[in-house]
């Protein structure tokens, strides 16, 4: 019997004793019962949850040092990553809630390895299967990443537009600095050195404020 199907057994035969009014002794053996089986379950689920947190720790950090690493093992170690990454979200071993972290990592290792259309395929699949999540803003953004690497940068600009809370300056100013960036790289000046005032007006002292400063230098 699974643990689900033990938990729901107990509860079932708790009610049928509270309805029959069965002694008080009685009642308490079966509720700790149910108890220890219920602690055993969540003391699982945590253990699978530590797990695939503990891998995903593994590999994102694995992903990281291969920029370092020379050409042909970078390669593979990108390969084994999103290999790894893959088992976790084809066999089932990622708990539900933890799905959509491996499928934003996943499309990061891709990103990372160079591999673009792959990862934005990722990216727009997250999109797609978790529409609501909290993360949404970040994988859009990455979409702007790839989507810039591979020279479409109208859609580089869609995806970047919009991410950024109204509360949150510095991720204001970070949306105007790629909003810009991309601009400049169609040769709309005037667009891109618009974008880079709005960088420095909401947050004037933030990284992405201070690279729009550098570039309007340049093309002003």
């Amino acid at each position: 019997m699974m643990p689900e199907e033990m938990i729901e057994a107990g509860q079932n035969a708790l009610d049928w004793l509270l309805e029959h009014k069965i002694t008080v002794a009685l009642t308490v053996i079966v509720v700790s019962a149910v108890t220890i089986v219920s602690v055993h379950y969540v003391n699982e689920r945590t253990r699978e949850y530590e797990a695939v947190w503990t891998k995903i720790g593994v590999l994102s950090l694995d992903t990281g040092v291969a920029k370092f690493q020379d050409q042909q093992t970078r390669e593979r170690t990108y390969a084994t990553v999103i290999q790894q990454y893959n088992t976790l979200l084809e066999d089932g071993a990622a708990p539900k809630k933890v799905r959509p972290w491996v499928l934003f990592e996943l499309g990061n290792a891709h990103y990372e390895a160079g591999e673009y259309e792959d990862a934005i395929k990722i990216y727009r699949q997250f999109l797609e299967d978790y529409g609501g999540h909290s993360m949404v803003p970040f994988v859009r953004q990455s979409i702007g990443y790839a989507s810039e690497e591979t020279g479409r940068l109208d859609e580089a600009i869609m995806y970047f537009r919009g991410n950024a809370p109204a509360d949150d300056p510095e991720m204001n100013a970070q949306e105007k600095w790629d909003i810009g960036r991309c601009y400049e790289k169609l040769g709309r000046k005037e667009d891109a050195a618009r974008s880079y005032k709005e960088a420095v007006i909401f947050a004037a002292d933030s990284q992405p404020a201070k690279l729009s400063r550098y570039r309007l230098d340049s093309i002003q």
